[in-house]
């Protein structure tokens, strides 16, 4: 079975050959694992690994993304530090007060990326037989703490919740022209609408369910809308706990969770399995908090069964970490987490 087969059966629920494997990490990880296996890049640790996903994505061709005193920024201006995409320092919106502040942003333009080398991975990944991720990341409220400032934003969502309505609105507008563009471009290439934004933590929402309902949703449902519109497969990443906004999105079209963080209020990896079998596909799992970090080679490998044993008679469960994997996991422990993956996978599926 080619690894996008093996997807769809698992996102229909279906029992595959194997149980399907996907990878995140920060790029250290990345060059450290390529390194220590003695590969050639990141392609080549994804064959290693038998990753079922592959990435398409367009090039940023836009203004560079600095400050005016060289800050590096991301495309929204947001100047940040860190490792990756890294973690806001400023925030270019933190004295909005009314719509017109946030409408007069000078916010980014579809046409900063070229969308041609989309294609061309989309249809090269497509043909190599691996299922294909495509569209925008569309983190509107990760993006729009970030814009704001997270504790004035949540101030906001309270007091001027027309403002932040239109934050959100005014990013997610954004996502969704770039997104369109790729579904209409990749299409017959792309298999699933990846998108991502955080609406739990670790002790529980970080909403109301009724302020989520209100503010959040009907971005969701725009963009998620608009994956269907090209019948693709919906996965959403979004940490913490989020059981109490799960039901609503599984209603607008959501295909699979991703990336389970088991360790969170109500994320306990055996109760979901069984409270949403059949209704959506769990994608994730392998604890990246403790096991990963902390535990031995022999604690990845028992997770990593205990994880397959549940779903060794039925589709809907994709092996991944509960986080991108980071450089504080030793390598011994990422590579038994993925050589177990592959291995017990196809046994219990026998």
């Amino acid at each position: 079975m080619i690894p996008r087969d093996r997807v769809i059966k698992t996102y229909n629920f279906q029992i595959p050959d194997r149980i399907p494997i996907d990878f995140c990490a920060d790029e250290p990880v990345y060059d450290a694992l390529v390194k220590k296996i003695e590969l050639k890049d990141q392609l080549e640790l994804m064959k290693y690994f038998h990753i079922d996903f592959r990435w398409a994505r367009p090039k940023w061709i836009g203004p560079e993304m600095r400050t005016s005193d060289c800050k590096r920024t991301d495309y929204f201006w947001i100047p940040r530090e860190g490792v990756d995409f890294g973690y806001a320092v400023e925030h270019p919106l933190a004295s909005a007060e009314t719509i017109k502040d946030v409408e007069n942003y000078n916010w980014p333009k579809p046409e900063y990326y070229d969308y041609d080398i989309y294609v061309e991975e989309a249809k090269r990944f497509r043909e190599e037989g691996y299922a294909v991720y495509g569209g925008h990341w569309g983190w509107f409220f990760g993006a729009a703490t970030d814009l704001v400032g997270m504790e004035k934003f949540m101030m906001m969502m309270v007091d001027k919740p027309d403002v932040a309505f239109k934050v959100m609105e005014k990013i997610t507008d954004f996502f969704y022209k770039c997104s369109k563009i790729m579904f209409e471009k990749g299409s017959g290439y792309v298999d699933i609408f990846f998108t991502g934004d955080d609406y739990g933590q670790q002790k529980g929402p970080l909403v109301s369910l009724s302020m989520w309902r209100k503010l959040i949703k009907p971005h969701v449902k725009r963009l998620y809308s608009l994956a269907k519109e090209y019948d693709l497969y919906i996965t959403q990443h979004s940490c913490g706990s989020i059981t109490y906004v799960l039901d609503d999105l599984i209603e607008l079209g959501l295909t699979a969770i991703e990336p389970v963080q088991i360790r969170a209020y109500d994320m306990d990896f055996e109760s979901l399995a069984k409270r949403y079998a059949g209704k959506v596909a769990l994608q994730g799992s392998i604890d990246t908090q403790k096991t990963l970090p902390f535990g031995s080679t022999e604690d990845v490998k028992r997770e990593v069964i205990s994880r397959i044993k549940l779903f060794k008679d039925r589709g809907g469960f994709v092996i991944g970490p509960t986080q991108h994997l980071l450089s504080e996991i030793p390598l011994e422990n990422i590579l038994t987490m993925y050589e177990t993956a592959f291995e017990y996978g196809k046994i219990y599926n026998k």
